[in-house]
């Protein structure tokens, strides 16, 4: 039970990530258009900036919708067009039902001098429904994607052949859709309250809030379920609820963009902030356990650990994607690692206590960007700047002290064997390491997974294959971590994880290839 369980929130947090990623861009380009309507800017520079922010807007304002046809995309094993389709049909008649019900009970709440803000219900394109916000897109897109799998394979024969397959699912959600939302009319409003009552006491518990926010949405990489902490205090009421220029936004990083998109109105940004600054970590942190790793490293291979690390320290300080580097010490030392995890919280919350207000939900290109509408006078971006450079030499000695003096094989450090072939033939591992060639990797890794039957499903997030698997038992873990191209295997039942890095997409899409899977 625990493994369907732990193989279902993984699927569940894949999913979620694949509108969040669009998310990074639609933040680059508000900031954008926010800086091109500054005064001094010419007025066809102006006009073209309120285009780009109008642009970017009607995506915050529909959040909901975007994450259900994302979710129901990427949870479909198949026929992913059909499942993204039927994930918009079900969107609207939720809304149209919904609307309906309310409207015939006399349930529709009136607008007052805010709007429906406090209300409890909202505006979901253009109609007036239950205010669940983008749960209701995560809750909708999960239940199309589940019916999609379950009943999709459906087929009829003769005349009746136009009602099977994505229709006949379609049939089905249709009075599932309209009990759903008929009852969540009641429903929802209840657990609208136990939210606003459990956001209340995670914003009002202080510093002590934010160490364990911070420490758990590192400290959860591992198992790849930390999007479910950051993603609802970041996109959903959890995280805190604000009114910007008569609009209400729900969630750290929605109230943040809100508050790009009026920088010139406001004056102190919003308490939910402190849920939008892991990307801290991800920029100092980063920096620091790299080249603590590369100072550790053998003197004959630092060269060789400086190719590693180099790399994957930039493409955690610049995009903030840290699993490169996260896993290169990980499986090495779950010490260093939960040294990591408390190091991450307490400079959080050390920001949080010296008042630095400064946005930083993925790495040093976003930050600066985002930030840079606002006055230093608001962000205190300079604390941030003061409290990374000591707390990053803090993060480097306490490495290097640990690694040192336990004896940590990070890389460079592992045992040297001699190989029986060439007494000048030194590798730094205690198993020799597998050289492979990397255009053959793809078919390596389906070999260690067991071979194609033994493969169900495979997928991808920002760095890591994730393919679900039939028997664990014919996996062959040591062939998988001595590939090149791995940097680390999570198995967690028949769900494993390997950790690839920012080109995961083409290993995905050339092992679908190679096992003949249908993508679309």
């Amino acid at each position: 039970m625990n493994g369907k369980l732990n193989v279902a929130m993984q699927k569940f947090s894949r999913s979620v990530i694949v509108p969040v990623k669009f998310m990074a861009v639609m933040g680059l380009f508000l900031a954008f258009a926010v800086i091109l309507q500054l005064q001094f800017m010419p007025a066809f520079i102006q006009t073209f900036g309120e285009l780009i922010q109008t642009m970017m807007n009607g995506m915050l304002d529909n959040l909901s919708v975007i994450f259900c046809i994302g979710i129901a995309s990427s949870l479909a094993n198949k026929q992913k067009v059909e499942a993204g389709l039927l994930a918009l049909i079900s969107f609207l008649i939720f809304l149209a039902a919904n609307n309906a019900w309310l409207s015939i009970n006399g349930m529709l709440a009136e607008a007052g001098e805010m709007g429906l803000f406090g209300t409890g219900q909202g505006l979901v394109l253009g109609f007036q429904v239950v205010d669940m916000n983008v749960f209701l897109g995560m809750l909708i897109g999960c239940l199309v994607g589940y019916f999609h799998n379950k009943f999709s394979t459906k087929e009829f024969h003769d005349i009746f052949s136009i009602y099977g397959g994505a229709r006949y699912t379609f049939m089905l959600l249709i009075p599932t859709i309209l009990a759903l939302a008929i009852g969540l009319s009641y429903i929802w409003p209840v657990i609208n309250g136990w939210i606003n009552s459990l956001s209340n006491i995670i914003l009002t518990t202080g510093l002590i809030g934010v160490f364990i926010y911070a420490f758990g949405n590192r400290f959860l990489i591992p198992t790849g379920l930390h999007h479910l902490l950051w993603m609802p205090f970041c996109f959903t009421a959890l995280g805190g609820t604000a009114e910007i220029n008569g609009q209400v936004y729900n969630g750290a990083a929605n109230i943040f963009y809100a508050e790009m998109a009026n920088a010139s109105s406001i004056t102190q940004l919003d308490s939910s902030l402190r849920f939008a600054t892991f990307g801290f970590v991800k920029i100092f942190g980063s920096a620091a356990v790299a080249l603590a790793i590369i100072y550790c490293a053998n003197q004959k291979r630092k060269k060789e650990v400086k190719g590693m690390m180099y790399p994957s320290m930039f493409v955690a300080i610049v995009a903030g994607i840290t699993e490169p580097l996260d896993f290169s010490f990980l499986f090495v030392s779950p010490l260093l690692w939960l040294v990591h995890s408390l190091l991450t919280a307490i400079s959080e919350t050390i920001l949080w206590a010296i008042g630095a207000r400064t946005f930083m939900l993925y790495g040093l290109l976003d930050a600066i960007v985002s930030n840079s509408v606002f006055s230093p006078s608001i962000t205190k971006f300079y604390l941030v700047l003061i409290v990374g450079l000591v707390i990053g030499i803090v993060w480097f000695l306490v490495f290097v002290f640990l690694i040192q003096k336990l004896d940590i094989k990070t890389p460079g450090r592992e045992d040297q064997i001699v190989t029986a072939d060439s007494s000048n033939s030194i590798v730094g591992a205690e198993e020799p390491v597998l050289t492979v060639d990397s255009n053959q990797d793809e078919k390596k890794i389906i070999a260690g997974l067991g071979g194609s039957e033994n493969i169900e499903l495979v997928t991808n997030c920002f760095t890591r294959l994730r393919v679900t698997i039939k028997d664990e038992s014919k996996v062959n873990h040591k062939a998988l971590e001595s590939l090149e191209s791995s940097k680390g295997i999570v198995n967690n039942g028949k769900n494993v994880q390997i950790i690839i890095g920012m080109n995961v997409q083409d290993f995905k899409e050339n092992i679908c290839e190679i096992l003949g899977i249908d993508e679309s």
